[in-house]
């Protein structure tokens, strides 16, 4: 059985427009045996952190060798580098602006490129504005191809990454913030599961967002009525805070950035008794 040519893609681009259908025609002009997968095309516009998040808790789980195109990218046409890198067996085509963040944060890196050698881009001067057709998807059929990515350009010296703090754990209480809202309304913070069973008990933890009190962990959504608020670990062991069968975004008109704390329960109402 030949091998499979994986490579996913992940845009901010939307499905209504042709761009990522220019896309894929690209990558199968180059290889026509690629395996495409859409990991997402709804990342909100030119949203690093949102990109960041949906590769980082996605792109682990595809087997190795996968070829991850990232095409969020707000400077395209400008002096960014585009850079390849393999990270944890898997191989990642991406610009050089903190969209790899979590990644490097979680996977470990093996080597990093920049794209420059002319021999594998196509001839003439690429549109200043749609890079992922006219740069990415030739370079990623390269690599499918087996082209090594050492052979894309010179290492370089560094790579960017987000501002991604951690919560704050050096007082009473946990203050942690959300990073990301899905598409269900649920609102992902940046404290995880470890952090909380580092300082209180998981079944007395008591959470408050946007300073409203949420309440403790639950086990499951449906363990709350349906449209009550309620705080869970999610599948990627980080602290939500969701609304059975509801959107807790708008509930409590929040999103990214909003205050999230945990802190011990000293009561029964904190409990949720």
């Amino acid at each position: 059985m030949a091998k499979r040519k994986l490579v996913t893609l992940l845009t901010d681009f939307g499905t209504g427009d042709p761009y990522v259908a220019a896309m894929k025609g690209m990558i199968l002009q180059g290889c026509p045996s690629a395996d495409i997968v859409d990991v997402s095309h709804d990342v909100p516009a030119h949203d690093l952190l949102a990109g960041a998040f949906v590769l980082g808790y996605s792109a682990p789980f595809f087997p190795p060798e996968t070829l991850h195109v990232v095409v969020v990218d707000p400077e395209v046409g400008s002096d960014r580098k585009i850079l390849a890198g393999r990270f944890g067996g898997q191989t990642f085509l991406f610009p050089d602006n903190g969209v790899i963040s979590i990644v490097a944060a979680q996977m470990a890196m093996e080597g990093l490129f920049a794209v420059r050698n002319t021999q594998f881009l196509p001839p003439g001067l690429p549109s200043a504005t749609f890079h992922g057709r006219d740069i990415f998807a030739p370079v990623a059929a390269h690599i499918l191809n087996g082209v090594d990515i050492s052979r894309l350009g010179p290492q370089p010296d560094r790579f960017k990454l987000l501002d991604f703090p951690g919560p704050d754990l050096t007082g009473p209480e946990i203050v942690g913030r959300v990073i990301y809202v899905d598409g269900f309304g649920n609102l992902v913070s940046n404290v995880a599961q470890k952090n909380i069973q580092a300082r209180f008990e998981l079944d007395k933890a008591c959470v408050f967002c946007v300073g409203r009190q949420v309440g403790p962990l639950q086990g499951a959504y449906a363990f709350v009525p349906k449209g009550q608020l309620l705080a869970i670990v999610n599948s990627v062991d980080l602290l939500e805070i969701a609304v059975n069968q509801g959107r807790a975004c708008d509930v409590l008109n929040a999103g990214v950035g909003a205050e999230v704390r945990v802190t011990q329960a000293t009561n029964n109402r904190a409990l949720g008794k």
